[in-house]
């Protein structure tokens, strides 16, 4: 089928992984949209692979070993060089050895190439031209889609190829057309194994090209809702900020994703010397995968202008930073962070959160003067956040390491140095008696608690905020997705996506000044609401939602029908290997245990939603709006559906299977969703 003829069908099927989607989705038809406004989007012609593009290649004859086709395998140990590769024709970019010998030449040469496709749905005529003498099998993500003069079956690093090239054949380009469907979001392989054809061939060659037809994205937005101008967001008084914690950027390393510091040590349980072999590894999720900067670009400048981008696009008013170190990897990432806000939005702010519990250590002298020194280098920086009184903002966690005393030292010493400032601490312990004991001494803006993570604790932070404004203060509510610790086999019982929701209602109905997204990227302890390989775009959509409803106090419309699901991956009560996991997991946090499969729908006219499981559905009639429907947890993949009229209008496959067959425990809620958009804009 041609591009122009499978557009429709594409737009229907809509298979649409995470970087264009809620997640990796599996979807079924939905209602064609009205008019010819599946054809009326223009096709551009692409270039993923040129010819002339530089290769990895092994040239050592020695065979790569399994799964050297797939895109995961780590070549970057291979030499690399543009084409031509090859030897004995003198037109070559780039000679590769031949073996110990003219006459006993390595049979079979290796190559490799990476690219980058933002969503396959929109991808037709995919075109591979290949040079190659003498024979060739070329791969794509691991699947075989050319194989050139060599023989059929099992082919070893000392097949020959099946025919002598010579000549002007040296120089034939041999074309074949791809299937869309063998391409992935994100990272892409292709892989060709060069052979020649006797012992002694006097020469090598090799090139290739990739080419394709790309359709423009769909105008489809990502959220259910239509956002309000980020100007409108921002002028609300309400603020809302995401708290950033600093061990866990977009990349620590600027590697390929499969083979980066996460996918190596942090998500193994072998990783750091198997330093966290007792838990499974130490995360259980990842920031989604970024492609490496090129040669010479600050990766981590380039990485925090993308985090900023994608805050903003919530209607964020920017991260609440948690100060690590005064010195070091954490501090020099404060300082790219604050450079990124500047070059990306010149509205989005830090605020300052010194982390009383990990820095400012030694006497209260020592701690006091590293303080003042290093929070007034950067007070004066553009994106930090200064109250509309001018005055720095300091939100301290853990404020109640230091006494009051040493607090009011702190201000001093700050205003001594022109830089007037006021504290809105956040508090882990109870929060009311620190505030008090605080506020006598220094008079504080606003208060503020790390909260939980659960259901039932929402009911106390809408209660948290009359105590906070009855004492004359501001109020952050700390809004949270879940609590999952592998280092620690601790977690809270989040309830799918209703404790989340909760919170979020617990700060609008209670009229919280602030929100404190707890958190914007601590994925070690799994409360991150930013792009993860866990819980994909779906906290990141939600939080588009309650975000505009927060600042501006009325309820979004559903502009569009969205789906999302939460569950995790084995019941509580699954059993781990208690010879490689050092203990179960611990509950905390006063909630019961919950096994719930959640579809949770925003609607814009009454349906039927439908979980299936192995061809079994469970279906609830519901009315328009938000509505959530939960079933008991099983295992296998399940299949969410809404329906109206008897037609399929939005529908997605869970990117997660489960099982109860473990090793280890993995108490992470996954998540995903069904709206299809380009979500290019987040991804430069």
């Amino acid at each position: 089928m041609n591009l122009v003829a499978s557009r429709r069908a594409r737009w229907l099927a809509v298979l649409v992984p995470w970087l264009s989607a809620c997640g990796p989705t599996t979807s079924e038809p939905v209602s064609e949209p009205p008019g010819d406004a599946a054809e009326a989007r223009a096709l551009q012609a692409v270039t993923f692979i040129a010819a002339g593009s530089t290769w990895r290649y092994r040239d050592t004859g020695v065979d790569p070993g399994a799964g050297w086709t797939s895109v995961g395998y780590a070549d970057t140990s291979w030499a690399q060089g543009p084409a031509q590769l090859g030897y004995g024709d003198g037109d070559e970019a780039t000679i590769v050895a031949y073996g110990p010998s003219t006459s006993s030449r390595h049979v079979t040469t290796w190559f490799r190439k990476a690219f980058t496709v933002a969503d396959p749905s929109r991808v037709g005529n995919v075109v591979l031209r290949l040079l190659r003498d003498d024979g060739a099998i070329v791969y794509l993500n691991g699947q075989e889609v050319l194989r050139s003069n060599l023989p059929s079956g099992t082919v070893t690093a000392s097949t020959l190829a099946s025919t002598v090239i010579a000549d002007s054949a040296e120089q034939a380009w041999h074309t074949a057309t791809i299937p869309s469907t063998a391409l992935v979001a994100g990272t892409n392989v292709v892989a060709v194994e060069v052979h020649q054809s006797t012992l002694n061939s006097s020469d090598l060659s090799f090139d290739a090209s990739l080419t394709a037809e790309v359709e423009d994205a769909p105008a489809t937005p990502c959220f259910a809702l239509n956002l309000p101008a980020l100007s409108t967001l921002r002028a609300s008084p309400k603020k809302v900020f995401a708290h950033y914690f600093s061990p866990y950027p977009l990349s620590l390393d600027n590697r390929e994703p499969s083979v980066d510091y996460y996918a190596r040590n942090y998500l193994q349980p072998t990783g750091e010397n198997s330093k966290f072999a007792y838990c499974g590894g130490l995360l259980k999720q990842r920031p989604l995968p970024q492609a490496p900067r090129a040669s010479g670009v600050d990766y981590e400048l380039a990485n925090f202008e993308v985090e900023v981008r994608r805050a903003a696009a919530l209607g964020l008013d920017g991260f609440t930073y948690d100060i690590l170190n005064h010195t070091g990897t954490h501090w020099n990432r404060l300082l790219k962070l604050l450079q990124a806000a500047s070059n990306v939005d010149s509205g989005f702010r830090i605020v300052l959160m010194p982390d009383m519990s990990s820095t400012y250590s030694g006497t209260d002298a020592e701690a006091l003067s590293a303080f003042v020194s290093s929070i007034g280098s950067v007070a004066s920086h553009p994106a930090v956040y200064h109250l509309p009184d001018g005055r720095l903002l300091l939100s301290p966690y853990m404020a109640d390491n230091r006494t009051p005393q040493w607090w009011a030292s702190v201000l001093q010493a700050l205003q001594a140095r022109g830089i007037p400032s006021a504290l809105w601490p956040v508090y882990v312990r109870p929060w009311v008696a620190a505030t008090n004991t605080l506020d006598a001494v220094v008079p504080l803006y606003g208060t503020s608690t790390w909260g939980n993570r659960t259901l039932g604790s929402a009911a106390g932070q809408r209660t948290n905020v009359g105590t906070a404004h009855g004492m004359g203060l501001q109020w952050m509510a700390p809004v949270a997705v879940q609590d999952s610790r592998p280092k620690d086999l601790v977690y809270t019982e989040a309830n799918n996506s209703q404790a989340y929701r909760a919170l979020w209602d617990a700060a609008i109905q209670g009229g919280a000044d602030w929100v404190q997204l707890i958190t914007w990227n601590d994925y070690s302890e799994a409360t991150e609401i930013s792009p993860s390989s866990g819980t994909q775009w779906a906290a990141f959509d939600l939080t588009a939602y309650y975000t505009a409803w927060f600042k501006t106090g009325v309820q979004p419309t559903i502009a569009r029908d969205a789906l999302y699901y939460f569950h995790r991956v084995h019941s509580t009560s699954a059993a781990p290997d208690l010879t490689k996991q050092r203990a179960p997991y611990e509950l905390r946090g006063g909630a019961a245990a919950a096994n719930e499969v959640e579809l949770l729908a925003f609607l814009t006219a009454p349906g039927t939603l439908e979980i299936e499981f192995a061809g079994v559905v469970q279906r609830r009639d519901v009315a328009g709006g938000i509505q959530s429907f939960r079933v008991p947890l099983q295992q296998g993949t399940p299949r969410f559906r809404l329906v109206r009229g008897g037609v399929t209008v939005a529908s997605v496959t869970s990117a997660f299977s489960i099982n109860n067959s473990i090793v280890y425990q993995d108490m992470l809620y996954r998540a995903g969703g069904s709206l299809a958009c380009d979500r290019s804009f987040f991804f430069p």
